[in-house]
């Protein structure tokens, strides 16, 4: 019986996480010109980007397709599932061939361990990349993810957006540093970070990775979008001596005692409040947010940006990019898909420490 290995190729990219290739080993040499190999899901034919030969090897090249996406939104409960497409391979050439296939993830998620913590009964799990000496103090950078990314242990935050690869790919050429990326878990209300016993394991586990990483106190740095971008908000006024510069996405100043404020068509957000911007008054702020964002009414970052101005030490340091309705897309709620493609940003942020900010 002929046998024929295939190599599926994930790929994290901005939208989530796509096969995006595959390779396929031929049993013996035999040229072929990309006719006579078909893909397909739930049959339906998948297009082929590209199609080239290597010896008995064929490289296929996919591209970004909806089909092949390895992630489901659950509208009702508002976070992603992850499911495996089911991709089916034939080979006219080849009809009784069985096929041996291999599915294989982003090189970059394996860069990260898989943990679980627990603070006070209270659990939850994160993925962590450590770079560089652990004797030198290093900076540490913690990436909060959105709604759709809550779970528990199943790398949902690295496959969701493209955030933590940016960074990761950033620290990688550029800095020795420690990134964490914590998950809430899930729970039927979309309240993420903002249930207290889930902050307080949070900034419980900051403290121990801080500490057993040997991290460099003046250079921690946070940042989140959406339900994430809300709650680097929360910590940063919570605990305005802990973090050296923030980058929220598309949020605002979450906190108990507070109401939403609901617009329709232009989503949720609360007002900023005077004492929460005077504790953010030495805090070097990036704040992103897109005009026409239908989840997070941009009010969230513009009032809490105007306000934290007023009062701050550092204005030059305070700064928002908003996107201009249409330029954020198909999506106008992510807008850190450009944030993090922006090749100032990562310089601007590890730039900041609470010594003072260094020349990019």
């Amino acid at each position: 019986m002929i046998k024929i290995e295939v190599f599926f190729q994930r790929e994290v990219i901005n939208q989530g996480e796509y096969i995006t290739s595959a390779d396929v080993l031929l049993p013996e040499f035999r040229e072929l010109d990309g006719n006579e190999i078909n893909f397909k899901v739930k049959n339906k034919k998948v297009k082929v980007k590209s199609f080239s030969q290597f010896g008995n090897t064929l490289h296929v090249k996919f591209g970004v397709q909806k089909e092949l996406s390895t992630l489901t939104f659950d509208v009702n409960d508002f976070v992603n599932n992850f499911e495996l497409p089911e991709v089916d391979i034939f080979i006219s050439e080849y009809p009784g061939a069985n096929y041996d296939i291999t599915y294989n993830e982003d090189p970059y998620i394996k860069q990260f361990i898989t943990k679980t913590f627990q603070h006070k009964g209270s659990q939850v799990s994160y993925y962590m990349y450590s770079s560089g000496n652990t004797k030198k103090k290093r900076p540490l950078i913690i990436f909060l993810h959105g709604s759709g990314e809550r779970g528990f242990v199943n790398k949902l935050p690295l496959l969701g957006n493209g955030v933590p690869k940016e960074i990761y790919k950033y620290v990688k050429e550029k800095e020795d540093a420690v990134i964490l990326v914590p998950q809430a878990t899930w729970a039927p209300e979309l309240n993420g970070w903002f249930r207290e016993n889930v902050r307080n394991s949070l900034y419980s586990l900051i403290e121990t990775v801080a500490i057993n990483e040997h991290i460099d106190m003046q250079r921690i740095y946070l940042t989140g979008v959406s339900n994430g971008g809300a709650a680097t908000w929360y910590f940063a006024q919570k605990h305005p001596d802990v973090f050296a510069a923030i980058i929220p996405c598309c949020g605002y100043i979450f906190n108990d005692n507070k109401e939403f404020i609901i617009e329709d068509g232009h989503g949720r957000y609360m007002a900023p409040k005077k004492e929460e911007a005077k504790r953010l008054d030495k805090m070097p702020i990036w704040a992103f947010h897109s005009i026409d964002d239908p989840t997070v009414n941009v009010k969230g970052t513009i009032e809490t940006i105007d306000m934290v101005r007023k009062y701050s030490d550092v204005k030059d340091n305070v700064k928002e990019t908003i996107y201009e309705k249409g330029i954020v897309t198909p999506n106008a709620h992510a807008s850190w898909e450009r944030a993090f493609t922006t090749k100032e940003v990562l310089p601007w942020l590890f730039s900041q420490s609470k010594e003072g900010s260094k020349e990019v």
